[in-house]
C-alpha cells in the first residue's frame, strides 16, 4: 500500500509540536522524524508555513463537515469550541514557533471560514440579519473569528466548568440576541 507522503510529513510536525515542544519547527528536524529527504519534504511543500496551512485546511474540511452537521447552533458551536480546546496545545504550539506572524492570519482565516459557511449553511435561521451589507457581514464575520480565537487561546479551567454556559452565550452573541 502506498504511503501518503503528506500525511507522514504532517504527522511528523504535528508529533514535533506537540509530543517533543518544539520551539522552533524546521525542515530538519521534520525531515528527521520522517525519516525522508530534504527534497522530499520540498517536493510535497515550499516551506514550513505552507505545511501549517495544509495541515489547518485538512483539518478544517473535517471539522467544518463535522460540525455542520450538528443539529443546533448551540450543538455547533460547543463541537467546534471543543475541537479547538482539544487542539489548544498544538494551536499554541504552532503559534508561538518563529512562524507566529505567517501562521496567525492562517489561523483566523480558518475560524472566518467557519463563521461563513455556518452563515451561510444556516442562512434559513437568520443567523446573520439580511439588513447587512457585505461589508458590514465581513465585519461581523471578522469579529466572530478574532472573539473565537481569543476566547481558545485565554480559555481557564473555570470556562471548563461553565461550558454550556458560556456555548449559549456564544449562541445568542452569534444571533445577536443578548439579554
Amino acid at each position: 500500500m502506498p504511503i501518503d507522503m503528506k500525511a507522514a510529513i504532517c504527522r511528523s510536525a504535528s508529533e514535533l509540536l506537540t509530543k517533543k515542544r518544539t520551539k522552533k519547527l524546521t525542515v530538519k528536524d521534520i525531515v528527521e522524524e520522517c525519516g525522508i529527504t530534504r527534497q522530499t519534504f520540498y517536493y510535497h511543500f515550499q516551506d514550513i508555513p505552507d505545511l501549517i496551512c495544509y495541515m489547518m485546511e485538512q483539518g478544517s474540511k473535517e471539522l467544518l463537515e463535522n460540525c455542520l452537521a450538528q443539529p443546533t447552533l448551540e450543538d455547533k458551536i460547543r463541537y467546534l469550541l471543543s475541537v479547538a480546546l482539544n487542539a489548544h496545545p498544538l494551536i499554541q504550539r504552532t503559534i508561538s514557533t518563529s512562524y507566529q506572524s505567517e501562521l496567525e492570519p492562517l489561523l483566523l482565516e480558518q475560524f472566518y471560514s467557519f463563521f461563513d459557511q455556518l452563515t451561510n449553511e444556516s442562512a434559513s435561521s437568520s443567523l446573520v440579519s439580511d439588513s447587512l451589507t457585505a461589508s458590514q457581514r465581513k465585519l461581523l464575520l471578522r469579529y466572530h473569528s478574532l472573539a473565537f480565537l481569543g476566547l481558545v487561546r485565554t480559555w481557564s479551567k473555570d470556562d471548563s466548568a461553565h461550558m454550556d454556559e458560556i456555548v449559549h452565550d456564544l449562541a445568542q452573541f452569534f444571533k445577536n440576541k443578548t439579554h
